[in-house]
């Protein structure tokens, strides 16, 4: 199995990884053959990459799973129930000013809404079994989820959810504030469904921050720590970011001197999870990118804009290149072969197994070759662009 860009699928690739939609519905299970019809839709709905088997493969690599695809399927649907329970509630509340957006989260309505026999009660009920699943991992091996344009926020908010937990557990967070981290993290973008189409991008952000927080902090069991997730997922450690400028110490115990407010830990630890899968996947105006870029971009970002700490654990967490992604070796022997990630190394993240199968030249070598680049320094690796 490798990761491929929809762009450069065939007809007669198989499916390896099943494909939902934002109602967790199956499209297309693994194993199916692919058509050039089946090809055409996977454009049209705005999917970028998937895991695919094909028959010229050398090399068969089975990702590892963050959570089950039963429990994907069963959070993608909660989520999106939440959010569009939220919607419809608020749907003539578009575009109108911060203060009656305020005003109305104080309805009676919206706090039975909010309440935890109301649209939080499923997504609450599953961030158990996710901290359950994804504890059970020292590392994460794989990409973030495969998205449409549909799902993509939807399983924006899962995967965010998977590496913040990932970095809260290392980090030292007790169950209850993992529990808190994990809640606000699933939750991080609810206040998009305030924010109209086409919205400028600072406003957008001081929009979705501010009503998040707000709604969050309507729940009928109030979680202090959950809405300022909402909140501060896009401030920056210099207090150059979004809604209020904090400024940070990049360190894991907060710094008592610095100016109020002092943002949480957990909120920082989602903008560092929420800034890695945006990057993988691509926002409004940027297209996806590779995930060692996706990495080196994250590790220039530590200091200024994302806490240095946090980031120091998440680059412990997340390889740079996951399985079954293509690379490219970059000089020595083997320039320009390329090849698939077959293992990665937990002690060594940016050093994994691969196995060449093209030679410099495109053409398949009739016998993979096997290294452990934590064995081989003078060999360097790049994605291949997917």
């Amino acid at each position: 199995m490798r990761i491929v860009n929809v762009e450069r699928l065939k007809p007669g690739f198989i499916i390896g990884r099943p494909l939902t939609d934002e109602n967790g519905m199956v499209l297309l299970n693994s194993g199916v053959q692919l058509t050039q019809a089946y090809i055409d839709a996977l454009i049209a709905k705005g999917y970028s990459r998937l895991y695919v088997k094909d028959p010229e493969s050398l090399v068969d690599v089975e990702p590892e799973e963050d959570i089950t695809p039963l429990l994907r399927t069963r959070a993608l649907k909660a989520v999106q129930e939440c959010y569009s329970s939220i919607e419809k509630e608020f749907a003539d509340l578009r575009g109108r000013s911060m203060t009656d957006v305020k005003n109305a989260i104080q309805s009676d309505s919206v706090k039975t809404l909010m309440s935890s026999s109301g649209a939080l009660g499923k997504v609450s009920s599953l961030v158990t079994n996710i901290m359950e699943e994804v504890l059970n991992h020292s590392t994460l091996t794989g990409l973030t989820s495969i998205k449409s344009a549909n799902s993509k926020l939807y399983e924006h908010s899962i995967d965010v959810c998977v590496i913040s937990i990932m970095i809260g557990q290392n980090v030292g967070l007790n169950t209850v504030k993992l529990k808190q981290l994990a809640m606000g993290a699933l939750l991080h973008d609810i206040g998009m469904v305030f924010v109209e189409p086409g919205v400028a991008e600072t406003r957008r952000l001081r929009q979705h921050t501010l009503l998040g927080f707000e709604l969050l902090k309507a729940t009928d069991n109030p979680d202090i720590l959950a809405p300022h997730v909402a909140l501060e997922h896009h401030e920056h450690q210099d207090g150059s970011g979004q809604p209020r400028g904090t400024v940070s110490g990049n360190k894991i115990e907060r710094d008592r001197n610095l100016p109020a407010p002092i943002p949480t830990l957990i909120g920082e630890i989602v903008a560092v999870a929420n800034t890695y899968d945006r990057l993988l996947s691509g926002a409004e105006s940027t297209p996806p990118v590779l995930p060692d870029e996706a990495v080196a971009s994250i590790r220039d970002m530590a200091g200024p804009i994302l806490n240095r700490a946090v980031v120091s654990v998440f680059l412990r967490l997340v390889p740079a290149y996951p399985l079954g992604i293509e690379v490219i070796v970059r000089g020595g022997k083997y320039r320009n072969y390329s090849g698939v990630v077959t293992q990665v190394n937990r002690n060594a993240l940016d050093r994994p197994w691969i196995a060449l199968t093209h030679d410099e030249h495109g053409r398949a070598l009739p016998k993979t070759v096997e290294m452990d680049l934590s064995a081989q320094e003078q060999i360097d690796i790049r994605c291949k662009n997917i």
